[in-house]
């Protein structure tokens, strides 16, 4: 099944509205999207519980303090590509 184009009218879209277009895009334009929303939503617009604040903080700690324990991301991209 098919999905048929929504015409775009000087209406505002709701969600599912804008949804239903999104789902029409090839999947460079779903990522240049994505891209974009990212590039637009500030720092201070992204909600982070305390907990997870916290985590972060003491993952950034250890590294700090023992840097030979941690990977780059390039040695788990490759470690992960090899077990795919």
């Amino acid at each position: 099944m098919g999905t048929q184009p929504i015409p775009l009218s000087s209406a505002p879209l709701n969600f599912n509205q804008l949804l239903k277009i999104v789902r029409q895009l090839s999947t460079k334009e779903k990522l240049e999207l994505e891209s974009m929303i990212w590039n637009e939503t500030g720092e201070k617009d992204i909600d982070i519980s305390p907990l997870h604040k916290e985590i972060v903080s003491e993952r950034l700690q250890k590294m700090s303090e023992n840097p030979s324990d941690c990977r780059n991301w390039e040695e788990i991209e490759c470690n992960l590509r090899l077990h795919l």
